[in-house]
């Protein structure tokens, strides 16, 4: 037999790399499935654009990295194992509708997740979102965006944590532990929403602004001391057209200046207690609301002229 040329060996051996080598594949490319979880569950570093749909299970910790977007389409059903926690340093989008809705869980075995951390520089979008049994839905830092809008959970630790820039939009959130919506830095914006029932106080601000309008805070259940808002300091509070209600304290207020809160309705709170005093506030504005215990004399610092005579119908969240 002849001894095979270079030549010939050359050929035989690009041959078997065309056999064994998978169609559409070519050396040095990158994997044409990092767009989208691997099948064994979502863990570490993501750097790349993915899209989540469907069933996806977040089995350990997970970070978007800066520069990456995650978006959960509509429908998807996210699963996280216990204490699990979704860092994002790039964008998250959460992208559920009104008939198809996006759900938040944790795996069958677990007891709760830890929740959504967005670091300075997100963003962070929820989108018509439901679920349960998170410590943190949403902790916002100072330097990033989170937007929720249409989010319906309850048995929860906090819904939202802020210190940066955030929205909370046509949404209800219930059974909380104290402070289920936390403000302590940078500036929220609610609207339109429930907040209900906690073991402790249900609106907790202690820095930035705080801005409610059209909503309905209450049902503040436990000890004596917890409330339906407790503010201790704020840049900025304006309190609009809401009703504050069933809660033994309606409002504790401290360390403010200037805060407006008109046309609202102080409904069903222990007797005396609509607002009660727990540092120094200067020029509080609370005409045109309807009181009814009546109107509280609270000293000079606070306007409580032309109360509402009826129960303001313009208050609370609006039909869409």
């Amino acid at each position: 037999m002849p001894i095979p040329s270079i030549a010939d060996l050359t050929r035989a051996v690009t041959a078997l790399a065309l056999v064994v080598a998978p169609a559409g594949c070519v050396v040095g490319a990158e994997d044409p499935g990092d767009d989208v979880p691997p099948p064994d569950g979502i863990a570490g570093s993501i750097t790349r654009d993915q899209t989540w749909a469907g069933a996806q299970t977040l089995v350990a910790d997970a970070t978007i990295e800066a520069g990456a977007t995650v978006t959960v389409t509509a429908g998807a059903a996210i699963e996280a194992r216990d204490g699990v926690t979704l860092r994002v340093k790039g964008t998250l989008r959460i992208e559920g509708t009104a008939a198809d809705k996006v759900t938040l869980l944790p795996t069958a075995d677990a007891l709760s997740w830890a929740g959504i951390v967005a670091d300075p520089g997100a963003t962070v979008s929820l989108a018509h979102v439901e679920g349960t049994d998170v410590a943190t839905l949403v902790y916002c830092h100072a330097g990033a965006t989170c937007d929720l809008s249409h989010v319906v959970f309850d048995d929860l630790g906090k819904a939202l944590v802020v210190a940066g820039t955030a929205t909370l939009a046509r949404s209800r959130i219930s059974k909380v532990v104290n402070g289920g919506v936390t403000v302590m830095g940078g500036a929220l914006t609610i609207t339109d929403s429930h907040l209900l029932t906690s073991s402790g106080d249900v609106v907790v601000q202690s820095g930035g602004a705080l801005i409610i309008e059209h909503s309905e805070i209450g049902e503040a259940m436990g000890s004596y001391e917890h409330c339906n808002l407790h503010v201790g300091a704020a840049e900025t509070l304006r309190i609009t057209r809401s009703n504050i209600r069933a809660g033994v304290y309606g409002l504790m207020l401290g360390g403010t200046s200037g805060a407006i809160m008109q046309y609202n309705n102080w409904i069903e709170n222990d007797p005396g207690l609509d607002i009660a005093e727990v540092g120094v506030n200067t020029a509080v504005d609370l005409r045109f609301s309807y009181w009814d215990q009546g109107a509280p004399d609270l000293g000079p610092a606070y306007d409580t002229s032309s109360p509402s005579p009826t129960r303001i119908a313009d208050a609370g969240p609006r039909p869409e």
